[in-house]
């Protein structure tokens, strides 16, 4: 980080290590000491922190990265956070309907991902968003960190500002795909992005008018549904809320159309070529998928049009995200007195919950990579303490061990790893070391 102010860059690093290393635990038992955790408080409160310098330090350490990449999947969605615990929080906004009388704020982040893996790069941009309560319910604004509000025109405005973010902070070698889901099915979104010369993924929902490319007239789920099948796939669908896990045998068809400006936007004159791709589940009656997808990307022949399929699903890497934030970081439960403070936290653990993600990835993915480059030396050694033959293996059997620590049985029928036995052995880890501190001191 950079704040102009030294001790504040020093001690932005000790909170993170301190969240980090116990990223489910309150912020007095993280920082471990009154001094540190007075200081933690100090540091939320402080008018130079904001959290868009806290992302920012992020955000260069991954552009890094993203370098060695030709290109990266984009993927934003908006999650909500309640806070049930402390609901007099002041800075919050109305989140409810109109049966429903709830106060909280509203996230949409935007995330890379790897194309050929579910591995995240890291948060690309975040956007906190209030509904006014006392003038306008419907009027949505960015809290901006700790500026004035910022009002959003539109709703689709989110997607808009944060995918433009995006755009300028990546390499210049970088391509991107975006993804998203059909909160983004407008029309400035896709004209926007094929003007960038970025890819995208997006999932409709509107009843669109499009022309064929012989030039007939029709509505894309419509004609959608009558493109000729151009073969089958297989899926797992994760097990979500209450819906359990399962594998869909999908049919899959693709074709080419423009899309037709809105008729209440006649700005919009030109219309948006786009590939289609509709996945249909089969030998399904209750709940059977149906994406249709609009995209940039090459649908020429099947396994073009598999891939397509693949970047849409990676966009469950965010959930997971989401679910490290809230389950893991247990942002909801976090009980600061103001919104100004909570967005700094919510950066700092924006970051963590990426972490964690990253160790996941790293015990599932083949590939080397060494164990100094996502552990402590503290950690290394407690977990060779733990498993001597791991001395001089590499990073995936460093985190496969911080699972096996978490639970994780290992054995060869087991599926991989997922974050939340690693999030579980992490933090046991992290409990063998503060012992050892203790029985040392």
């Amino acid at each position: 980080t950079d704040f102009g102010d030294e001790r504040l860059d020093v001690r932005a690093q000790k909170i993170g290590v301190a969240l980090g290393g116990a990223p489910s635990e309150s912020i007095p038992k993280a920082c471990k000491d009154w001094a540190s955790t007075k200081a933690a408080y100090r540091f939320f409160d402080n008018e130079n922190v904001t959290p868009g310098e806290i992302l920012s330090s992020h955000k260069k350490e991954q552009k890094s990265r993203l370098k060695k990449m030709g290109k990266v999947l984009v993927i934003s969605d908006t999650t909500q956070l309640t806070f049930p615990r402390h609901p007099s929080k002041k800075g919050l906004g109305d989140i409810g309907d109109s049966k429903t009388d709830v106060e909280g704020v509203m996230v949409h982040s935007t995330i890379g991902v790897h194309p050929d893996t579910r591995k995240m790069t890291g948060v690309m941009d975040q956007q906190v968003l209030v509904r006014d309560q006392q003038q306008d319910e419907t009027e949505t604004h960015d809290t901006n960190g700790k500026s004035e509000p910022i009002e959003l025109e539109s709703e689709q405005d989110k997607w808009i500002r944060g995918d433009e973010e995006v755009i300028k902070m990546l390499p210049e070698d970088t391509k991107p795909i975006f993804v998203h889901d059909r909160g983004a099915d407008d029309f400035s979104i896709f004209t926007r992005l094929k003007e960038e010369d970025s890819g995208f993924v997006i999932r409709a929902s509107q009843k669109r008018r499009i022309r064929t490319l012989s030039g007939e007239e029709s509505l894309l789920f419509e004609w959608s549904k009558n493109l000729p099948e151009i073969g089958q796939t297989e899926i797992h669908v994760q097990q979500r809320g209450g819906r359990k896990g399962r594998d869909a045998k999908l049919s899959v068809r693709a074709g080419t159309c423009e899309i037709l400006p809105p008729k209440d936007k006649p700005q919009d004159t030109s219309p948006c070529r786009v590939n289609v791709v509709r996945v249909e589940e089969v030998e399904r009656e209750e709940n059977p998928i149906l994406w249709v997808l609009l995209t940039t990307e090459p649908v020429k022949d099947f396994e073009d049009v598999l891939e397509a399929i693949e970047h849409y699903q990676k966009r469950w890497v965010i959930e997971d995200w989401h679910k490290a934030l809230k389950t893991g970081c247990k942002i909801e439960e976090r009980q600061l007195q103001k919104w100004e403070r909570m967005e700094v936290l919510l950066s700092i653990y924006s970051v963590v919950a990426w972490k964690v993600l990253e160790l996941r990835e790293i015990a599932r993915t083949e590939g080397e990579i060494a164990p100094e480059e996502f552990l402590t030396d503290k950690q290394i050694a407690a977990l060779e303490g733990k498993f001597p033959d791991l001395k001089g293996k590499g990073g995936k059997e460093y985190a496969i061990a911080v699972a096996r620590v978490g639970g994780y049985l290992n054995r060869s029928s087991d599926p991989p790893p997922g974050w939340i036995v690693m999030w579980r052995g992490f933090k046991e880890v992290q409990t063998w070391i503060e012992g050892y501190e203790i029985l040392s001191s």
